[in-house]
């Protein structure tokens, strides 16, 4: 049990470590470098704000999209700059040498055409409903909060009732045997300050007297 709340303290606080400094990475990207979009040897994060992909991919869902992907086919969905420079995630209903036309699975009706130099990634795989949660980790206040409360939950699963660390088996064993030598080295130097010191026989120096 307590190996287990260990690994849990270890886990959650690995978790909330990532997302912070993914919030950071993100905001150097955007704010600081400039960039459109912020990737992680080639991968991006997008919120879906629009259910223009339904039933596919549905509003509050996180997508994963490949950057480097170049080579798109027919029927893929992929995200591209429109007109407004905004992201746009549907589905290529028709390719030309350098044009394409897409398409929301939600939507009446087919995108204006769009010059492939404008592709920006192709749709990989979503998180469900993750992209409410995502969002609302990105507030500074939010995420201070959110890893005040995990260090938090973090000490208290990592001690027990008296705030000791807990230990496993072997970490208990180890600390007791350096507890014993301790306690032997002093027990040892104790008695050693104890025993007095025995003084040699000093030699008594003989003097003959005239008669």
């Amino acid at each position: 049990m307590k190996t287990i709340k260990k690994i849990g303290a270890i886990v959650l606080f690995s978790i909330l470590t990532l997302i912070m400094l993914f919030n950071i990475y993100q905001y150097l990207c955007l704010n600081v470098f400039h960039q459109k979009l912020a990737t992680i040897n080639g991968y991006a994060i997008l919120e879906v704000i629009s259910g223009s992909m339904e039933p596919t991919i549905h509003i509050g869902d996180l997508i994963i999209i490949d950057t480097k992907e170049k080579n798109i086919e027919e029927n893929d969905i992929i995200t591209f700059l429109d007109v407004n420079g905004s992201f746009v995630t549907h589905r290529v209903i028709s390719l030309t040498e350098d044009e394409m036309i897409t398409k929301g699975d939600n939507n009446n009706a087919q995108d204006p055409v769009t010059k492939k130099e404008n592709l920006v990634g192709k749709y990989l795989f979503k998180l469900t409903g993750v992209g409410i949660i995502f969002s609302s980790l990105k507030s500074p206040f939010v995420m201070t909060m959110i890893l005040i409360i995990g260090i938090l939950i973090c000490v208290l699963l990592s001690t027990d009732k008296e705030g000791n660390v807990l230990l496993d088996e072997q970490e208990r064993e180890y600390q007791e045997f350096l507890k014993y030598q301790k306690e032997k080295d002093f027990n040892k130097k104790n008695q050693q300050e104890e025993i007095p010191q025995k003084k040699k026989p000093s030699k008594k120096k003989i003097t003959k007297t005239k008669k």
